[in-house]
């Protein structure tokens, strides 16, 4: 009897540890969660500047020890991004983030190439950063100097005034309607088949679909973002063409 009483002694002071720790569970799960939607959400930030350019906004992403490398590292847009994996490692102060680039290289004409890229960020003052690794920037995993272009691969046809497009931002449930010119660069007749855009708040239209080499046209595209699909990374419009060794692949950023 004495030692059921010492045991239900022992068992009456832990219990309100217990449930204090069982309580802090769903709050620490939580806590994760924010802190991987905050960094998805400063990733997506950093690659829109890659996007347009801006680049005298990516200091404010990168720690205090990557700035002089970001200061003498040449600076090269991309055409598109996917975010692919944030991985917040436990205690929350590092990750690696994983992207997919669709970029281009001046010296390799034809499609863009497309590869992954992974990044270090910390977590400094209540902000993510990215952390720079010398003497290359992870901003640029591919070398531009030494890249073979794909076999076989299909050729731009046509040259836009705008190349990426970018469409101003909008408030959901309104439309922006932009009009872009463009010039069938090839030796051939090239038809359009299959026009389509990758989300349902962005319609394309041409005109005409058939272009005689040197002719131009007039690509219309109209905006509609709702609060289900206001799109927070790159868009694209795409077509099947005839002949087939040519591509239309355009990409399409909305401003912010």
């Amino acid at each position: 009897a004495m030692r059921m009483t010492g045991f239900g002694s022992i068992v009456r002071r832990l219990f309100p540890l217990l449930l204090f720790a069982l309580c802090a569970l769903p709050s620490a799960a939580q806590d994760s969660a924010a802190q991987q939607q905050r960094l998805t959400e400063r990733v997506d930030q950093l690659y829109q500047l890659f996007l347009s350019g801006d680049w005298g906004q990516v200091d404010g992403f990168i720690t205090e020890d990557s700035r002089d490398i970001w200061l003498t590292q040449a600076k090269n847009t991309i055409e598109a991004f996917e975010i692919q994996e944030v991985a917040v490692a436990p205690g929350g102060g590092t990750a690696v983030v994983t992207v997919m680039i669709d970029f281009r290289v001046a010296q390799v004409p034809g499609a863009p190439f497309r590869q992954p890229q992974r990044t270090e960020w910390v977590f400094h003052e209540g902000e993510w950063l990215v952390r720079l690794k010398p003497p290359t920037s992870p901003m640029v995993l591919f070398d531009r100097a030494n890249a073979a272009r794909q076999p076989d691969a299909p050729q731009d046809a046509f040259r836009f005034d705008r190349n990426p497009i970018f469409i101003p931002r909008t408030q959901a449930g309104s439309e922006t309607v932009v009009e872009i010119p463009f010039e069938n660069v090839t030796p051939d007749v090239v038809t359009l088949q299959e026009l389509r855009a990758n989300c349902v708040c962005l319609q394309a239209a041409v005109e005409p679909m058939e272009i005689q080499p040197g002719g131009t046209g007039v690509l219309t595209l109209t905006y509609r973002p709702s609060a289900e699909n206001v799109s927070r990374r790159l868009l694209r419009v795409r077509a099947d063409l005839a002949p087939s060794t040519y591509v239309l692949n355009l990409p399409v950023g909305i401003s912010r």
